[in-house]
């Protein structure tokens, strides 16, 4: 899944530079945090040094008294939760909302119905809707769907398992459109066309940019579709050949966006073969105009402006949609959730939700099954029992061997996830526990319970940067935190995005692409909708969903107008894509407030979609987030303390390390090994960081 689509248009493709071996990879990203951590975490180690010193595990909780409050009932919250509960460490989760999910949310039509094939596929993604299928570094995501399913299967609720389907990312058959363009072309015809980018076609290129190349050897081109490239080139090459010396060599550019790295740094030199004496001295950077033509085509309308180290690591994640086991096949492979996102959350509160929860069993096997450790015959294979048809992966992946779990006993509910229960403060007090301190949650609970005051000896707080603004009158939300957390929670920047859901009563995009037993992937123009994504579902229905998706300053217009505004918007730039289709009589209708989704002004998101680091911000506010509070009592996680911005498994890792700090805290080196069996081991900064500040 990913908050965040980087859509690799005609300027992005792979540089050939990078090896994938005939296993899952190793995780670039993780190594890139144990790199940030080395060099630029002195303040953590220090503090992190400190607080276990102290060794709070010396204060024992009675058996049925809560250990840890969680605040948040996102995927943050809800692993923190289940790795808890896996412990035998009780926890408690509030959630100020009436679901469970955070920013994973799953829109349904108001005439949605999963028994009606005309009516099962109405229904889209507002958050995360999709999961690179063999990364290495995203296998965590499915491992937890399998952990958490085993234990749905023995307590007899198969009917909540999680299934992934197929996620279908590209076509050939896509449409683009651009600068009125006189019709749309598909993706197939895109890479050699100019798409009224030049200045003989009412645009601002310079023709030798966007004028076709023939060279004696190899395939024709454009220049300007082979910048990314040369950009990406020397950073992905040093990478590979050290993880070291590469992040270092990259994080000597950590200061620029990418904005500023392509219009001040990179030479036209650099572009090798592919420069030509017509775009200018090889000592000049690249034209305005060229920057803007690939922050056009690639992402959004003022989205350069976030780290370049941001956009050339997040070239790893979409590369770990690739089959890692057989270099040679070039498909794209993703996976979302059957009957939308909103299953795995809900599946992850029920287990939450029962005494007893995921089994080391469990955890290992589901390890196994999906090619993150080695299975029972010595070697990584992948073949999870929770795939659709349609997902299951090609024959070069090798089938994993593993040993079933034994069947579970069913178990008694306990309730640990409180909807409706908002956290409005949380404040330290070192008397409580016997002296060895904690932190008391003040909770704004469901309409008439009023207010309530819990204390624990350890909290982990997973909301967005946005919301410790609480609103409240007089109260923070926190007081007296350390002066580099606070700005680290000011700082951190976080990207808008926009989502609208637009019902029509026939799919004339999957008729006139003759796709119907297939996905289309996503169409896109610059008008401000930007991206048309294609159900990947549902295809013998009459009518369906075309989800509308944008992000940064284009998202933030959006998100300005009205919602019946934002959906007039959305239908002017659908009918742009498909001018030969009468697309306001295929309108099924305005739903109103139902139909669009801008994660800029939710209040429970705070302001964004997902962080989305700034120039620095790696290196001088990173380590930081994963810094413990309050003698460790206090532990922030979420996607924004992780490398993994805008992904499930980004507030997975960080939710693991946030539980590993506790449990370093307490001392309790048995649960430590029982978390790692069960549920991995995760590199840095986790793992990694007992080791560091030991």
């Amino acid at each position: 899944m990913s908050y965040l689509s980087f859509k690799p248009g005609p300027s992005q493709g792979d540089s050939g530079s990078r090896k994938r071996s005939t296993k899952p990879q190793g995780s670039v990203k993780k190594a890139f945090s144990q790199w940030i951590l080395e060099n630029h975490g002195q303040n953590l180690n220090k503090e992190v040094k400190r607080q276990r010193s102290l060794k709070k595990a010396m204060y024992t909780p009675t058996t049925d008294q809560a250990t840890v409050g969680i605040i948040g009932g996102g995927f943050a919250g809800l692993y923190s939760g289940l790795i808890l509960q896996s412990l035998g460490i009780e926890c408690e989760v509030f959630e100020a909302s009436d679901r469970v999910g955070g920013r994973i949310d799953t829109w349904y039509s108001t005439e949605y119905d999963p028994n009606d094939p005309d009516a099962a596929g109405l229904y889209g993604e507002v958050g995360g809707m999709r999961v690179p299928q063999f990364s290495a570094d995203m296998l965590p995501v499915q491992h937890l769907t399998l952990a958490v399913n085993s234990v749905l299967k023995y307590n007899g609720m198969e009917d909540k398992m999680v299934k992934w389907r197929k996620f279908y990312y590209n076509s050939d058959v896509q449409r683009l459109r651009y600068n009125n363009m006189p019709a749309p072309i598909t993706a197939a015809e895109a890479p050699l066309n100019s798409l009224n980018f030049g200045i003989n076609e009412g645009g601002d290129l310079d023709m030798v940019w966007v004028t076709e190349v023939k060279p004696e050897k190899g395939d024709p081109y454009l220049p300007i579709n082979m910048v990314l490239d040369k950009v990406n080139e020397k950073f992905l090459k040093k990478i590979d050949e050290s993880f070291s010396e590469g992040f270092e060599y990259l994080m000597q550019f950590d200061h620029y966006s990418m904005w500023a790295y392509l219009t001040n740094v990179f030479t036209l030199g650099e572009l090798g073969e592919y420069y030509d004496p017509a775009m200018g001295e090889k000592t000049d950077n690249l034209p305005y105009n060229v920057a803007s033509y690939l922050e056009t085509l690639n992402v959004g309308t003022g989205m350069y402006s976030v780290s370049f180290v941001e956009m050339v690591i997040a070239v790893y994640d979409w590369n770990g949609s690739k089959n890692t086991y057989d270099p040679k096949d070039p498909n794209i492979y993703m996976v979302t959730v059957n009957d939308g996102m909103q299953h795995f959350p809900d599946a992850c509160r029920t287990v939450l939700n029962l005494e007893e929860g995921v089994r080391v069993e469990d955890g290992y096997w589901a390890q196994q099954i999906i090619g993150m450790i080695k299975g029972t015959n010595n070697a990584y294979g992948y073949s999870p029992p929770n795939l659709t048809p349609a997902a299951e992966p090609p024959k070069s992946v090798p089938k994993a061997e593993a040993k079933n779990p034994s069947p579970g006993t069913p178990s008694s509910p306990k309730q640990r996830v409180f909807m409706q229960h908002r956290v409005t403060s949380v404040d330290y007090d070192e008397k409580l526990f016997d002296g060895h301190g904690g932190m008391s949650l003040t909770i704004q609970r469901p309409f008439g319970e009023g207010l309530a005051v819990k204390s624990y000896p350890y909290a982990i707080t997973t909301l967005p940067n946005g919301n410790y603004l609480n609103g409240q009158l007089k109260a923070n939300f926190f007081d007296k935190l350390s002066f580099s957390k606070a700005r680290a929670i000011r700082e951190s920047n976080y990207m808008p995005s926009f989502k609208a859901f637009i019902t029509f009563k026939s799919q004339f995009w999957a008729k006139l692409g003759e796709r119907q037993d297939k996905g289309l992937g996503v169409g896109t123009s610059d008008r401000s909708n930007r991206q048309i994504v294609y159900p990947s579902y549902a295809y013998d229905a009459k009518g369906g969903v075309l989800q509308i998706y944008c992000w940064a300053q284009d998202a933030e217009r959006m998100g300005a107008l009205s919602d019946k505004e934002r959906v007039n918007e959305c239908l002017k730039g659908i009918a742009y894509l498909y001018p030969e289709v009468n697309v306001y009589d295929e309108f099924a209708g305005y739903d109103p407030e139902r139909t669009t989704k801008t994660w800029f002004w939710d209040n429970h998101a705070g302001g964004g979609a997902f962080a989305l680091f700034a120039p620095g911000q790696f290196k001088n506010l990173y380590p930081t987030l994963l810094t413990p509070e309050f003698n460790g009592c206090l532990n922030f996680a979420g996607e924004c303390c992780s490398v993994h911005h805008g992904w499930i498994v980004g507030a997975l890792d960080s939710a693991y390390n946030a539980v590993l700090n506790i449990l370093e805290q307490m001392g309790a080196q048995d649960k430590i090994d029982q978390m790692k069996a069960t549920w991995g081991e995760l590199l840095a900064p986790d793992v990694s960081a007992d080791e560091m500040f030991t």
